[in-house]
């Protein structure tokens, strides 16, 4: 099904990419040496040819053979394609490549698209069809990809009070750090913190001033120093880490009995170091909050079929089932979960409410997303997100 493609008709759009074209490889060429660097793999698939999960194993087989851990994987389809199609061929690489950009290509011009945002090249290359860009998985999901990807979108995670969606944005976080126990506690770690509002909310509501947190971005832990202070939490102290291997409990200093975790998981390259890193932060008789997104709801199934550019977290995203069990495998007792974040339409119209009104209505979609996981929180293919409570025996 596969067949080659030279790079030279893609010359702008390599250009575009940063990439040089004697270090792309394609159909027919000998097999990439395992210690090339910055090795790309392009091929084409002809116009008639639709079925992308026939041909999974042949693609797949062809970009391990050619592809370095850091170079770009350059699919081109001919011909016109939906945008269903272009998601099925996403998930063709899943979990070898992960999508990024798509060009579209007609003898006029090229349309760059990423998460977002569309954009006109100038020129033309004379092919009709679409390019699909994407990067090895273990590459998008390295430390320093993930540490200069918080750094830079760091300000726009911190939302600040009177900004559109601002209710929402607190209310998801107090909702997760309320999901601890009624009862005071006297140290707590936000295990990869964001902004930390999530440990914000634990440590106001357990009672302490004693708030450590972590998280991979420099900046999102400077972010979460200031939200701290201007909380009053004098006493909370950051570090730069990743879960799979916690910078707190640092050498001498003791577990903890409180450790809530955001959305954090589905951004772990190594989710099995992950919940080693949980677990040595956690002390005996101590508790766990753990939540993150739900990427079997009916609306986060309904991206995956219809949208083929996805942030990456989506596709690596755990269950709320496959987490509990791996956590009770590693000995951690059950106690509580919920499912919060009403799935589609609500998450559409909460973006028309923040883009279009200016948030007018965050209040009343406040109230909704509260209302749905008090009345149906045990459903959880109703809701994008999930947080489960465990306590680790003495």
């Amino acid at each position: 099904m596969l067949r080659p493609l030279k790079a030279q008709p893609l010359t702008l759009v390599l250009q575009d990419l940063g990439l040089k074209p004697e270090r792309v490889r394609t159909i027919g060429d000998e097999p990439m040496l395992m210690h090339s660097d910055g090795q790309h793999a392009l091929c084409c698939v002809p116009a008639q040819e639709h079925a992308a999960a026939a041909a999974k194993n042949e693609l797949l087989s062809f970009v391990r053979s050619q592809l370095s851990e850091n170079g770009a994987c350059l699919l081109f389809l001919e011909g016109a394609r939906t945008e269903a199609e272009l998601a099925q061929w996403r998930e063709a690489l899943w979990p070898l490549v992960h999508l990024g950009a798509i060009y579209e290509l007609s003898t006029r011009g090229i349309q760059r698209r990423t998460l977002g945002k569309r954009e006109a090249l100038k020129g033309a290359t004379g092919l009709a069809g679409t390019l699909l860009v994407g990067r090895r998985v273990t590459h998008v999901l390295s430390p320093q990809a993930t540490r200069e990807k918080f750094d830079s979108n760091a300000a726009g995670w911190n939302l600040q009070p009177g900004k559109p969606g601002w209710k929402h944005y607190r209310w998801m976080r107090r909702f997760v750090g309320h999901f601890t126990p009624a009862q005071r506690f006297d140290r707590v770690l936000d295990f990869g913190c964001g902004a930390g509002w999530v440990g914000i909310e634990a440590a106001l509501r357990a009672g302490t001033q004693t708030l450590d947190f972590f998280d991979p971005s420099p900046e999102m832990v400077r972010h979460a120093e200031e939200n701290a202070r201007a909380c009053g939490l004098h006493s909370a102290r950051g570090r730069v880490g990743y879960g799979e291997a916690p910078p707190f409990p640092g050498e001498g200093e003791r577990p903890y009995p409180l450790v809530v975790c955001s959305g954090v998981l589905s951004f772990s390259p190594d989710p099995q170091a992950f919940f080693d890193g949980l677990l040595r932060a956690l002390e005996p008789g101590g508790t766990l909050v753990i939540g993150d997104i739900q990427r079997d709801s009916r609306g986060m199934r309904r991206r995956r079929e219809t949208k083929a550019l996805l942030p990456v977290r989506e596709l690596n995203a755990w269950t709320h089932t496959q987490t509990r069990a791996e956590l009770e495998r590693r000995g951690l007792r059950f106690e509580a979960a919920c499912a919060y974040q009403y799935s589609r339409p609500l998450p559409q119209l909460m973006h028309f409410n923040e883009v279009k009104l200016g948030g007018a209505l965050d209040g009343l979609f406040v109230s909704l997303n509260a209302l749905a996981s008090r009345c149906c929180g045990q459903s959880y293919e109703s809701f994008d997100s999930w947080v489960l409570r465990f306590t680790r025996p003495d």
